[in-house]
């Protein structure tokens, strides 16, 4: 499958507290980056169920640790704090059971996937010149983060030290891209790849169980409140064409916005309107991973149009999918999005239970 190049930017925050949820940020896309801002946090617990898994040495010109080999990773890391290394294969393992069950039922990867997690900024600074000498100066300038390219993830241990807990939110959210590059023989809109890849950010670490909670993302919540009572969201028009870099152009908070957008986009695709769109939501991950999902497009367009020619370039994929799979015009899908968001907002939480996630602590 041939990949287009284009570049992805995430932001997030994570929340302190014992058994508090961790929420990390940063498609099917050659590049998929993660950033976070710094913030208290509180060792947590993996489960303690067995994961086949080897550790070796591993060793470079440049760096030397070792390399944990699970049943679907190979993981080389230059941390070497006992917790950190135990806990590093299970929680690799755990997420992606999670991308491959929490939406619909998907496929297995058919390999490996590798990822870098290195103990400092200026690791992370060499690996990154090396796997992309011509695009790294534009990786360097983030904040604490890391990339994914070509299916694998390059990261750091962004700290505090000794927790961990917001290196493992940065893998979550990468990890759902590596997924997706290696796994899917076609591209997601970039919306909906974001979208997920938000959805996957909140888990929750407590009595040594380690569990996904989607809703559990305070930080994605109150920015979304405070978006919404600002007269600040972005415009359907805006989220379904746009990538996050001309977001990140205008400056990190209206990233912010768009990452909380396209966060609230999937929950409303999975549960908004009574569940209307979850089937829908299905096929295209369904239709994506088989690589039906361009012809099906174009199919639908081709008809639509009244034309055998159609394109279905990159800047058109995000509106034809809410044409062709949702079978709602982008008006009247922002209009039920919108409601959405505005319940969302003034419950403080999920929509139609009354509960809020869970707060930070403090």
């Amino acid at each position: 499958m041939r990949q287009a190049v284009r570049t992805i930017l995430a932001c997030a925050l994570l929340t302190a507290g014992g058994c508090a949820p961790s929420r990390g940020g940063a498609g099917h896309s050659t590049f998929g980056v993660g950033a976070t801002d710094a913030a208290r946090t509180s060792p947590g617990s993996l489960s303690s169920a067995p994961i086949p898994m080897r550790r070796e040495p591993w060793r470079t010109a440049e760096f030397e640790g070792l390399v944990i080999t699970t049943p679907h990773y190979r993981l080389y890391t230059t941390v070497t704090e006992p917790q950190f290394l135990d806990r590093l294969g299970r929680f690799y393992e755990s997420a992606l059971a999670q991308f491959r069950s929490a939406l619909t039922d998907l496929p297995e990867p058919d390999r490996r996937l590798e990822a870098f997690v290195f103990r400092d900024r200026e690791q992370w600074h060499t690996k990154t010149r090396q796997m992309l000498p011509e695009q790294a100066r534009s990786f360097l300038g983030l904040g604490r983060g890391g990339l994914t390219t070509r299916g694998t993830s390059v990261l750091y241990d962004i700290g505090p030290r000794g927790t961990f807990r917001d290196t493992f939110a940065i893998a979550a959210h990468e990890g759902w891209h590596q997924y997706t590059q290696r796994s899917f023989r076609e591209h997601l809109p970039i919306w909906l790849e974001e979208g997920i890849a938000t959805y996957m950010e909140g888990y929750r670490e407590c009595d040594r169980t380690l569990r996904f909670q989607p809703w559990d993302n305070p930080e994605r919540l109150r920015t979304l409140t405070e978006a919404a009572q600002s007269g600040g969201l972005f415009s359907m028009q805006e989220l379904l064409t746009r990538t996050p870099q001309s977001f990140l152009e205008v400056g990190k908070d209206h990233l912010l916005i768009y990452y909380a957008q396209v966060w609230a986009m999937t929950h409303f695709l999975v549960e908004g309107t009574g569940g209307r769109y979850r089937s829908s939501l299905e096929q295209i991950l369904h239709d994506a991973a088989g690589g039906k999902l361009t012809r099906r497009l174009r199919s639908h367009l081709a008809v639509s149009t009244q034309s055998a020619e159609v394109s279905v370039g990159r800047p058109r994929l995000g509106p034809a999918v809410v044409l062709a799979y949702f079978h709602d015009d982008p008006a009247a899908f922002e209009r039920q999005y919108l409601d959405f968001i505005d319940r969302l907002v003034n419950m403080g939480g999920r929509p139609g239970t009354g509960s809020p996630p869970s707060r930070p602590a403090g």
